[in-house]
């Protein structure tokens, strides 16, 4: 385990404490833990569905987000590591007594033990409040910006390792409202987006003054690469703020959407209306994300800044949830795991935890502590069913699997 995180002054002696009684127990917890600190923290993190089975290499798409202090620095990049799957552990000879561990041999030659970065791409203007890559080609990666618009960038015409673009222009599409829509008096940040699983090319957005925006890039022309236009707009879904925004799975027209006014709600894209939406007062304190499961699309999570995850059959939105769990205090994200229909991992904004909850019976599982600060975002591997990477406002990315003893069921 490298690159522990600095202990700063403002972290409490009990946050402290945790750590340090985490960091006596991670060979106890995890079968496999490696963490990195970066310059900034990354409001981002997606695995690549690509896998190198040569060296168990996975790329991630992380961010760097520096809250406007250092322009020049604000970025999405692509890193890559190897955890190490391909190497056979099983033979005594590779037991280390001392550390009571199996360690490979001497002659074996290892790939990096911590991310490489393999290109990094500049932000032409704002934070980067989020990015993700488009299922269909993920050469093509969308980035939400804090000045309102969303830059889309092709990978494959930007440089390998800390480079800018080789094009004449710094992106190669940009979405923005149009200018006589647009307010004046401060931006209108782009605060989530989801690409559609079956449309390629088309984008869903969600705003801080409480829009809810679909994008068609195929509308580009290389002539004139803004889009100002969105195929569908809802403009009163939250006049509070909207803070997420997802398709379902194998719908190419219904999405979920939440906000500061407690709501969550379905809209069909096709007639631009409201299918159904939640009772009032079942969340509290804003709702900050929500997901589908992958496995059942009418399963919807939610979570809010008290804490609180509502699992809904969406068909019955307007009943009580089907299940409820309590993070203890606020959420940032919710992801359902891809590869195991009843996981769901729950992501603490203030307090630094990953929780991993079985949506069957509503109990906890496992807890990852290894954050000093709040986590930003959190990603389920789709090759590996247990492997998570999660990144938090202490600058540190973790990828931890936790020990199969611990999550999985055991035969009796």
């Amino acid at each position: 385990m490298d690159d522990e995180p600095a202990i700063d002054y403002a972290i409490s002696n009990e946050r402290q404490q945790r750590y340090s009684n985490w960091k006596k127990n991670t060979k106890l917890l995890y079968d496999y833990l490696n963490t990195n600190s970066a310059k900034w923290p990354s409001l981002t993190c997606e695995f690549f569905p690509d896998l190198d089975t040569t060296t168990d290499s996975h790329r991630l798409l992380l961010s760097s987000f520096t809250s406007s202090q250092l322009p020049e620095d604000e970025s999405i990049y692509i890193s890559r590591i190897s955890t190490l799957k391909h190497l056979h552990w099983s033979s005594l000879n590779n037991f280390d007594m001392d550390e009571m561990e199996f360690k490979p041999e001497n002659s074996t030659k290892l790939p990096p033990r911590n991310l490489t970065d393999d290109i990094s791409i500049r932000i032409p203007s704002g934070d980067s409040n989020r990015a993700r890559y488009l299922p269909q080609n993920p050469d093509v990666i969308s980035a939400a910006s804090s000045d309102g618009s969303i830059y889309i960038f092709d990978r494959t015409k930007h440089n390998s390792t800390i480079s800018r673009s080789t094009t004449s222009r710094p992106y190669e599409i940009k979405l923005e409202v149009a200018p006589q829509v647009e307010l004046m008096d401060s931006p209108n940040e782009v605060v989530s987006l989801d690409w559609n699983k079956r449309k390629e090319g088309i984008l869903a957005s969600c705003h801080s003054r409480g829009q809810l925006l679909v994008w068609d890039i195929s509308q580009y022309l290389h002539s004139n690469p803004t889009i100002q236009t969105p195929i569908c707009s809802i403009d009163d879904f939250d006049p509070q703020g909207a803070n997420d925004i997802t398709w379902m799975p194998s719908h190419d027209s219904l999405l979920a959407a939440c906000g500061e006014s407690n709501t969550v709600a379905i809209y069909d894209t096709r007639s631009k209306s409201q299918v159904s939406k939640i009772q009032p007062g079942l969340h509290n304190g804003g709702i900050n994300s929500c997901d589908f499961n992958a496995h059942n699309d009418y399963l919807l999570a939610s979570a809010d800044s008290i804490g609180t995850v509502h699992m809904w059959d969406i068909r019955k939105l307007d009943q009580d949830p089907i299940q409820s769990v309590s993070h203890g205090s606020s959420i940032s994200t919710v992801k359902w795991n891809p590869n195991v229909a009843t996981i769901i991992a729950v992501a603490g904004q203030e307090d630094g935890l990953v929780k991993l909850w079985d949506a069957s019976n509503g109990q906890l599982i496992f807890t990852h502590g290894g954050h000093m600060l709040g986590v930003n975002d959190i990603a389920w591997n789709a090759h590996d069913p247990w492997l998570m990477c999660s990144v938090s406002n202490d600058n540190s990315i973790h990828l931890w699997r936790p020990s199969s003893h611990l999550v999985e069921p055991q035969n009796s």
